[in-house]
């Protein structure tokens, strides 16, 4: 039995916002308990040079690979909150923000394209995922670019059809900038070179330029410091040639299908409740958010395998039935469901592409900025079920796939190593001293760390204890 014919238009907007409501409260919780780690301590340094001392730092965190990133957008993103707020919070905040904005937007652009079933399907997908609430509610480089990624989608929908001046100038300027704050905005890149190539991106030449030239502002002073510093650019060999092909590829498409499951990653999954609730509560919730993250979040993975296969099935009929090549151009005749379909199609080419030439192999956050991409295939494939005789059915199903998800968000909120002080797989280790940034932006107030130990570990720019 399929659903009503104006279910969608009666009650899908309310679940829409109810969804969008009940994880904005969410990820306003879990800012307000996030805490500082090592790579949270180098970005806050920056930013409270920029806030209280107004020195800029024109480099942004220490690559894995070497070198550092390049561009002063980092010190901006955690320096202007900072001026607001002076608590390691106010830039926390900032990257919520962004996941806001992102959700936001992509949620208009969607709604251009597809019903409200699919809408109502990206809220539990996207937006109450726990890993969006988990990276949209703690300070890290890659999780700005959960934004970076809407702005991709949004701008080249709205390039799909000829050029535009100001779409073709913030797509650039996000590809740009995105180079200033991680690494992976090379798949950004090379999926726009993709789209362009097959026709689903036509930019303006003169608002790209405009765009990148916004955008390459920031890193002119950078450059300056490289001429002087040449070790911000040096490069640490890890890997070899074709490395990519044997580890990066199929961690890659892996990440890709996890992304729109509940298999976790990374100190997602080191749950421990004592801190929060006691020991006798950690004796009982811990084994279950375990058991949640070891057993029923890896079986989840088959619904978006599932539903990229039925994507890639559609996209290669749809070229048959249209007596075209397999990645042919996009003809001027295709539907706006066509053109979204194939923009996930070539997105994940362009990944795979950039998984086979990588020296080093793939880790989880480096996708982060197609998160968007990776949950559309569930959401487009969902959307056509619930408009079969099985709609109920598997309304049902996402009606408990979404209690699940709100069950493993408050588990991470309350239990992981991010949101708590002390515990298994904790983020605070010792300090090589004291520092006042440490008391003026509460770290200390938040989760004091140790302080003093002569071996310990000190944020690369900030100033030793003892010096001004």
């Amino acid at each position: 039995m399929t659903l009503p014919a104006g279910w969608p238009r009666r009650a899908a907007e309310r679940w829409i916002w109810a969804g969008f409501g009940a994880g904005l409260l969410l990820l306003a919780l879990m800012v307000m308990r996030s805490q500082v780690g090592g790579d949270q301590l180098n970005l806050l340094a920056r930013g409270w040079l920029l806030a209280a001392r107004r020195q800029m730092v024109w480099f942004g965190n220490p690559l894995s690979t070497g070198g550092k990133v390049p561009g002063g957008v980092t010190s901006l993103l955690v320096g202007l909150p900072l001026l607001l707020w002076r608590d390691h919070r106010a830039a926390t905040a900032v990257v919520a923000l962004c996941h806001l904005a992102a959700f936001l937007l992509l949620d208009r652009t969607l709604a251009r394209i597809v019903g409200p079933r699919e809408r109502l399907l990206f809220v539990v997908l996207y937006w109450l995922s726990p890993w969006q609430l988990y990276f949209g509610s703690f300070l890290w480089n890659p999780n700005y670019l959960f934004l970076g990624g809407a702005l991709h989608l949004a701008t080249a929908w709205r390039l799909r059809r000829g050029p535009r001046f100001g779409a073709s100038m913030l797509h650039a300027a996000t590809l740009v900038l995105a180079l200033q704050i991680h690494p992976s905005f090379l798949l950004l890149v090379t999926a726009s070179a993709l789209l362009w190539w097959r026709g689903y991106l036509r930019p303006h030449a003169g608002g790209l330029l405009a765009g990148a030239a916004l955008g390459v502002l920031p890193l002119l002073p950078w450059a300056w410091e490289v001429l002087s510093h040449p070790a911000l650019i040096r490069e640490v060999h890890k890997g070899f040639p074709g490395r990519g092909l044997i580890f990066s590829l199929p961690r890659g498409v892996f990440y890709w299908l996890r992304y729109s499951s509940l298999a976790l990653a990374g100190r997602s999954g080191a749950f421990d409740f004592t801190e929060a609730f006691g020991a006798a509560a950690d004796h009982r919730l811990a084994p279950l958010f375990r058991a949640l993250t070891r057993w029923v979040g890896p079986a989840t993975v088959a619904l978006p395998l599932a539903a990229n296969l039925w994507l890639w099935r559609c996209h290669r009929r749809r070229a048959r039935q249209a007596r075209l090549a397999w990645l042919a151009r996009l003809e001027d005749t295709a539907s706006d469901r066509d053109w979204l379909r194939g923009y996930v199609v070539l997105t994940f080419l362009a990944a795979a592409a950039v998984f086979i030439l990588s020296p080093t192999t793939m880790m989880y956050w480096q996708g982060l900025c197609l998160f968007h991409a990776a949950v559309l295939p569930l959401t487009l494939y969902g959307g056509l079920l619930l408009r079969t005789r099985h709609a109920r059915r598997v309304l049902a199903g996402v009606a408990a796939y979404a209690a699940l998800e709100l069950l493993l968000v408050f588990g991470i909120a309350f239990g992981t190593p991010d949101y708590r002080c002390r515990g298994l797989e904790t983020v605070v280790f010792p300090l090589l001293g004291d520092s006042p940034m440490f008391h003026d932006l509460h770290v200390q107030d938040t989760c004091a760390w140790p302080l003093g130990d002569p071996h310990g570990w000190w944020p690369d720019v900030l100033p030793r204890p003892g010096e001004p």
